[in-house]
């Protein structure tokens, strides 16, 4: 049986959108692809450091504390 699929709606800054387009059409992937591959890749990562932590609410307040990086994605433009 097939994994269902479900629709979400997702907002990213307008500069954080065009990193997104870019490397889907470099990778060949839609975007949608890519935005998947990636959560699913840090939900592994985050799933492993859980497991690996006795205390995982550092990772949590990590996040949390740390989320306005996101927008910043001058790093991520060529």
């Amino acid at each position: 049986m097939a994994n269902e699929k479900k629709r979400i709606s997702l907002t990213v800054d307008a500069k954080f959108d065009e990193v997104l387009t870019k490397k889907a059409k470099t990778i060949g992937v839609p975007k949608s692809t890519l935005v998947a591959f990636a959560t699913s890749l840090f939900l592994k990562q985050l799933q492993a450091e859980e497991e690996l932590s006795p205390h995982a609410n550092g990772i949590y307040t990590l996040i949390r504390e740390n989320h306005d990086i996101v927008s910043d994605i001058t790093d991520l433009i060529d």
